[in-house]
């Protein structure tokens, strides 16, 4: 009976003291919003990241961003606006990770040559791969990646005193830049919250 009655306050000591160490770890802040300098954005971007699947050996995540570059800035020929969203896996542990994704971003520009206008649309794709700073108890977010720019579909409708014309292309002309693909880097700063 004795022995009964030790083992089950050992087991009662055991069971407070694993109930004590879940307690002391802190839940995934799973909510990113960060500002991001060139990379899926072209130019600049803000950005939301949800973290998925914090359970596993290895994150996912899921990104939506806007992209809004005035005119008047005089980056490239035009006002963009944009659309970036991208799918991503974080290998590590801890705060440190390796960030692999991949991504598509919508991006809608309207130029003015002299007499001439163009509402130009691109769509491109942009895998990467960088190193992302995020504690899993929140707080400041850094993030640099190395993200390529690939062609998938363009579309420019040019208006002149001459009349209009559509001109589209198929990966050949990542932004009006007559290239199908070109390295891009990506420099991010934010906060992660609850």
């Amino acid at each position: 009976m004795r022995q009964i009655l030790l083992l089950t306050l050992l087991l009662s000591f055991a069971n407070s003291f694993s109930a004590q160490e879940k307690q002391t770890n802190f839940p995934i802040e799973k909510n990113t919003i960060y500002a991001e300098a060139f990379g899926q954005g072209f130019c600049w971007s803000l950005n939301y990241d949800r973290l998925l699947n914090t359970d596993k050996k290895v994150f996912n995540s899921f990104t939506a961003g806007v992209v809004y570059v005035p005119k008047q800035i005089q980056f490239g020929d035009g006002s963009y606006f944009g659309v970036p969203v991208s799918y991503n896996w974080l290998f590590g542990k801890k705060s440190h990770h390796l960030e692999l994704g991949v991504g598509i971003t919508g991006m809608a520009v309207k130029s003015e040559f002299g007499l001439s206008t163009a509402n130009n649309f691109y769509t491109y794709l942009t895998p990467k791969i960088g190193y992302r700073f995020q504690r899993p108890q929140g707080g400041l977010f850094l993030k640099v990646t190395a993200t390529p720019m690939i062609d998938l579909v363009s579309f420019s409708d040019q208006w002149s005193n001459n009349g209009s014309m559509r001109i589209s292309s198929l990966f050949s002309n990542v932004l009006g830049l007559y290239y199908p693909a070109f390295p891009w880097p990506g420099f991010s700063i934010g906060y992660t919250f609850k």
